[in-house]
């Protein structure tokens, strides 16, 4: 075996990097439960499906690596030895590192460092949406040899080609060597741009689950979900998204016959396992959709089939009638801001009518609604994020998730930013760019921890002390399955403890309640929990008025 010819694709971690003196904040503990990495799988399919050479794979997605039993949250410092435990233990002479997201530099260092330690003769790759916005970075800041742009498989496939000096005409004929940087002995990088378009649908094979340890993450985490994908790319250029840049602008979608034997093989091989379709607007072609759903409930399949992202222009009664058959439970649609204004300037401009339409079709045939919303763009004002609230409690979604927007790089939310001279921080230090821990934007009317504050108020207002679950029997099963799994990674989660405790009486189960309400009046003795939580309870709810109660009936003072 050449020495290129051992190839280990590891995808680092997709939460920051540990820091020791990183400050905690009850708000935004936030539980990190990933499933094992569609991209490591669908680079393996391909490799394999177009190897002429005989390459050794070994695929490894560090980040299901963390999970110890069901049930324990994952630390994510032990990511530290688990790295390089695997990178010593294993015998390559190409690392393909998956690097999703740019605020996992920190990882991606680590990583390179230890390889070069361990096995200093070895190339590395590094792809993903960091090499993809930032591809020369990659290659310098990381002493790498190659990078990846935009979508992977072909483009791994020549490189590992090149490294072994081995020649495959027919595949580079069908599939030309594009979209990559590469770095010379001498540290000079070329870029090669994507000029030929992406793979077609049909080039795309079912994605190897059976590279990646999947037995363990399904024994160690208590979940069993895989993803799928049927298509890829956007037509639509939201200012804050990168998707055109990874998948281009143009659809392409997989053959369905070829999707329902994925999925058949995924339950054949593991049995019950929820499968994720991770397209990001699955309903944009109308004939596809209808195709590939008939076809879910033809076969039997429409089981524990799960559906991302739904843009409401391309959804109505007939189509969400044919999802429900074919096993939608939870409808996610993006709404973003109810802005007019905003909804302008980062191109999505919804039709709010239509929003209000499809959330009440959706509510008339009990599918739970989860709606996506952003705070903070570039200019937005108070009473433009009071706009977005109000409307978010108009829709009464069953989950609502409310994101503060980060100017990821390479978007156009990124450029308008910095031409407004808003940007708070410039893109000198990568690991900053994350969701949770750092301001992105400079305003007259607003600071960071105000966003992050109006956010989580809203969090706990509209996601639990007045969802509109609590007002039904099945909402109530609903909601009390999600707050049981918030608890079991935030067991401190004082509102989510209450909730429970209201839902339990709902159903007469006093002792339960009891339970739960005397755990939650314990919690504030913790002050970081108390100083969290305790400005929840004079909000005038039935939760609250309840708790209140509890607390006055046996004298507990707060």
């Amino acid at each position: 075996m050449n020495k290129y010819g051992n190839v280990l694709l590891l995808k680092v971690p997709t939460c920051p990097f540990p820091e020791p003196s990183a400050q905690e904040d009850m708000r935004f503990n936030l539980l990190f439960a990933p499933t094992p990495s569609l991209a490591l799988a669908s680079l393996c399919s391909f490799v394999h499906k177009h190897d002429t050479f005989g390459y050794q794979l070994k695929a490894i997605d560090l980040n299901i690596e963390g999970y110890t039993e069901p049930g324990v949250p994952i630390d994510t410092s032990s990511y530290i030895n688990l790295m390089e435990n695997v990178i010593k233990d294993s015998d390559y002479g190409v690392l393909a590192l998956s690097v999703m997201f740019i605020f996992t530099v920190k990882w991606v260092d680590l990583a390179v460092k230890l390889s070069k330690k361990y096995h200093p003769d070895a190339k590395i790759i590094i792809g993903g949406g960091y090499a993809s916005v930032y591809p020369e970075r990659a290659l310098t800041d990381h002493d790498a040899d190659y990078a990846v742009i935009g979508e992977g498989e072909a483009a791994l496939m020549h490189i590992l080609n090149k490294l072994n000096n081995h020649t495959d005409e027919i595949f580079e004929a069908r599939f030309p060597f594009d979209g990559y940087a590469k770095k010379d002995a001498s540290g000079k990088v070329t870029i090669n741009e994507r000029r030929h378009g992406f793979l077609k649908g049909e080039d795309l094979p079912p994605a190897g689950w059976h590279y990646m340890n999947i037995g363990s993450y399904f024994r160690k985490s208590g979940l069993k979900v895989l993803e799928i994908e049927g298509s890829r790319g956007c037509p639509y250029k939201c200012t804050y998204c990168t998707v055109h840049m990874c998948w281009g602008g143009n659809v392409r979608y997989r053959p369905v016959d070829s999707l329902i034997h994925e999925i058949s093989e995924i339950r054949r091989q593991y049995g019950e396992v929820e499968v994720y379709l991770v397209d990001d607007n699955p309903t944009f072609s109308r004939s596809w959709i209808t195709e590939f759903l008939n076809e879910l409930i033809v076969h039997d399949l429409n089981r524990g089939v799960r559906f991302q992202n739904f843009s409401v222009k391309h959804l109505d009664e007939e189509i969400i009638d044919l999802l429900i058959k074919a096993g939608l439970k939870q409808l996610t649609i993006a709404v973003e801001t109810a802005s007019q204004e905003m909804q302008a300037r980062i191109n999505k401009r919804l039709n709010f009518d239509k929003v209000r339409e499809i959330v009440g079709i959706a509510k008339s045939r009990k599918l739970y609604v989860e709606a996506l919303w952003m705070l903070g763009f570039p200019k937005e004002t108070l009473a433009q994020i009071g706009e977005t609230l109000a409307f978010a409690r108009e829709l009464r979604a069953n989950l609502n998730t409310i994101s503060i927007v980060l100017p990821y790089p390479g978007t156009k939310l990124f450029e308008d930013a910095k031409s407004l001279g808003v940007l708070e921080f410039d893109d000198s230090d990568l690991s900053r760019f994350d969701y949770f821990h750092y301001n992105s934007f400079k305003s007259d009317e607003w600071n960071y921890e105000q966003l992050k504050q109006i956010a989580y108020d809203a969090n706990i207002e509209l996601n639990f002390i007045n969802n509109p679950c609590l007002d039904t029997g099945d909402g109530a099963d609903f909601i009390l399955e999600r707050e049981e799994y918030i608890m079991e990674k935030l067991s401190e989660h004082i509102i989510a403890n209450i909730v429970m405790g209201y839902l339990h009486k709902q159903r007469d189960n006093l002792k339960a309640c009891d339970r739960y309400y005397e755990h939650a009046a314990g919690l504030f003795k913790k002050k970081p929990v108390r100083d969290t939580f305790i400005k929840y309870l004079s909000w005038d709810y039935p939760v609250t008025r309840d708790f209140n109660t509890y607390l006055n009936a046996r004298g507990i003072r707060l």
